[in-house]
C-alpha cells in the first residue's frame, strides 16, 4: 500500500482530506486508512506505528465508515479534479 495514501501528513495532506476527516471527527491518516480500506475486500495495510496511542489511532479507521459522497471527493485527489474545484468561486 502506498505510505501516505491521499497524502496523509502535512505538508502534502491535501485540503479535501482534511475536509472529510473533520466532517467524519476522524484524523487524516484514519480517513486515508479507512479509505484504502473500503476500496477492495483484499487489500491488506500493515502501518507502521512507534506508539500504543498511534497504533489504537490506526485500528480505529477498520471501523470508520467513508459515506459515497465523501469517497468520490477523496477519489479525485491527486487527479486534478481537486485543483479545480477548488479553483471555483462558491456556489459555482
Amino acid at each position: 500500500m502506498p505510505y501516505f495514501p491521499l497524502g496523509g501528513f502535512s505538508p502534502l495532506q491535501s485540503a479535501t482530506l482534511s475536509e472529510v476527516a473533520t466532517e467524519l471527527e476522524a484524523t487524516p491518516l484514519q480517513v486515508a486508512l479507512a479509505w484504502l480500506l473500503q476500496r477492495a475486500p483484499n487489500i491488506l495495510l500493515i502501518p507502521g506505528t512507534s506508539s500504543v496511542a498511534h497504533l489504537r489511532d490506526n485500528l480505529k479507521a477498520a471501523s470508520l465508515r467513508i459515506p459515497p459522497e465523501q469517497v468520490a471527493r477523496l477519489g479525485a485527489i491527486g487527479s486534478g479534479k481537486e485543483a479545480q474545484d477548488s479553483a471555483l468561486p462558491p456556489n459555482g
